[in-house]
């Protein structure tokens, strides 16, 4: 009888040396992940954060962008900066290279002329153009008619227009 009671003494001893091993191993993990959540809770507040900053400069952008483009400035308040963009005759052939307009099929009525407010989508320049040609870094093109419409950065007119050969 003596033998049975040591092996069972012998065993609970083992199974409640394992279950505190266990228990420590659990509260450890426990411990650790309450650190960790609350690591992205601090990062989450300062994604929230950014995201709210970019919001709020988006949406001034965006009211400064409709507020430009409903009030157009008369010619006489023109900066000189802003005046029509000077093309050598090399740079004009080299955007021709590069940007062929679809030929014009049938009459066109529309014109465009420097200082015209651009409409529509615009395109920026590839690389290998604006490489070549430093002032178009940022200028946007469109396509109209078969005519090349070029606006500076920023700029919502035209500031060179570049006809068909």
């Amino acid at each position: 009888m003596g033998n049975i009671e040591r092996w069972l003494l012998g065993f609970l001893s083992v199974v409640v040396l394992v279950s505190c091993v266990c228990a420590t191993i659990v509260f450890t993990q426990v411990k650790s992940l309450k650190v960790e959540i609350a690591m992205l809770q601090r990062e989450i507040i300062a994604l929230k954060l950014r995201v709210a900053r970019l919001d709020q400069t988006a949406s001034a952008n965006n009211t400064r962008e409709k507020l430009s483009s409903e009030t157009p400035k008369p010619a006489a308040e023109t900066r000189p900066d802003q005046a029509s963009l000077n093309l050598s005759r090399e740079e004009i052939q080299l955007i021709r290279d590069y940007i062929k307009p679809a030929p014009v099929t049938g009459s066109f009525t529309e014109s465009i002329r420097v200082g015209d407010p651009v409409a529509g989508e615009t395109i920026p320049f590839p690389s290998p153009i604006t490489e070549k040609v430093p002032k178009l870094v940022g200028a946007r093109f469109t396509i109209r008619n078969g005519i090349i419409a070029i606006s500076r950065n920023g700029s919502r007119q035209v500031d060179a227009v570049i006809g068909s050969n």
